[in-house]
């Protein structure tokens, strides 16, 4: 199979979410600066597989939006958000800034890319918490792609 352009951006895409994945962990567990955060994540060896825009603009976009990041899972979720793991919910996060603020990618593409990163960096059923939130997300929230 010969890559092509699309592929070779669609991979791009990949890391840029999970390094942005990373990086907001990082930032949960020990709040800081977001350039520090950024800063950091420029010296990983995966960094210039990314798209680094694409994931400066995760990273800010969840950062300078949590608020209302959190008040949207706290209107889907029947677990409060202090109680929901990190892992998890930092790829909740990222999903609810590209399906409501980011718009870019189709909701399909969000949301299997999100249990993708539930499977590789959360516990054994950690996708299947994030799967069945983002259903239910999707079907409360309406989603036009710009």
């Amino acid at each position: 199979m010969k890559i092509n352009n699309e592929m070779r951006i669609n991979n791009r895409n990949i890391w840029s979410r999970r390094l942005a994945f990373q990086a907001l962990y990082s930032w949960t567990v020990n709040t800081c600066v977001i350039n520090e955060i950024i800063s950091i994540f420029k010296s990983d060896e995966n960094y210039n597989k990314s798209d680094k825009d694409y994931f400066n603009k995760i990273v800010n976009g969840v950062i300078l939006n949590i608020n209302n990041i959190d008040d949207n899972i706290k209107n889907v979720s029947e677990i409060d958000v202090k109680n929901i793991n990190y892992v998890e919910l930092n790829i909740l996060r990222i999903f609810i800034y590209e399906f409501v603020y980011h718009k870019k990618y189709p909701k399909e593409v969000l949301l299997s890319e999100s249990v993708k990163l539930a499977n590789k960096f959360g516990g054994q059923d950690s996708y299947k918490f994030i799967n069945a939130f983002l259903e239910k997300f999707i079907v409360k929230i309406p989603y036009e792609k710009n």
